[in-house]
């Protein structure tokens, strides 16, 4: 029989007799009677008949496989509100104290550690170079240019130039890309040159050009 079940019937007794504390008796003895009552009572610790059945139990906690429970008293001590303020402060600079060896520790090995190599910060510049500026072709005494074309921008000429000198066989000449202004627009001619004023009209001929400025050599 466990403990709970053996001192049931003594805790019901109890609990009756208190619930009877509040009621008007006048019998001075009731106390006492109930006394002698629960000190009559036959409590068996163990039952008929499970005598057999139960195990045996092990003595201590630690043979049961069990942690043994530990108990440490408590100090209860009574301090007015300013003594608290003491003890408050007290386990703080406890506190601190206990933590000055551990952050000294972490300062000396940070102090210790290699600082880290600066890193130097590389820019990069890209530098233009200037185009190289186009030389006109220099002209021998002997020849003079013919224009074959004028056009509102460089790149036109060229392009022209480019188709020109393919379908005439005028790989031999040297163009020039003259930048003038006609009645307010900007302008680019094509010439080509130097050849003699006598062969402008060939030239113009086998380049496809019926323009009369074409055969005027200047």
């Amino acid at each position: 029989m466990t403990p709970a079940e053996a001192t049931r019937p003594f805790l019901i007794l109890v609990a009756l007799s208190l619930v009877g504390c509040g009621a008007v008796d006048a019998d001075p003895h009731r106390f006492r009677a109930l006394g002698d009552q629960v000190a009559a009572l036959d409590v068996p610790l163990e039952p008929p008949g499970r005598g057999d059945a139960v195990p045996d139990r092990p003595a201590r906690a630690h043979d049961a496989g069990l942690r043994p429970a530990t108990f440490s008293p408590v100090k209860v001590s009574v301090m007015s509100p300013a003594e608290m303020w003491d003890a408050r402060d007290a386990q703080a600079q406890g506190l601190r104290d206990a933590l000055k060896p551990m952050t000294a520790a972490i300062r000396s090995r940070n102090a210790s550690a290699p600082e880290p190599e600066p890193t130097l910060a590389v820019e990069t510049t890209t530098v233009e170079r200037p185009k190289p500026a186009l030389r006109p072709a220099v002209l021998h005494a002997e020849g003079r240019t013919v224009q074959l074309g004028a056009y509102s921008n460089e790149a036109g000429a060229r392009e022209a130039w480019r188709r020109l000198k393919v379908r005439a066989d005028l790989v031999q000449l040297s163009p020039v890309y003259e930048t003038v202004q006609v009645e307010g627009r900007v302008l680019t001619r094509l010439k080509v040159g130097p050849i003699p004023a006598e062969q402008a009209a060939d030239l113009c001929r086998a380049a496809q050009v019926s323009d009369p400025w074409c055969r005027r050599a200047g």
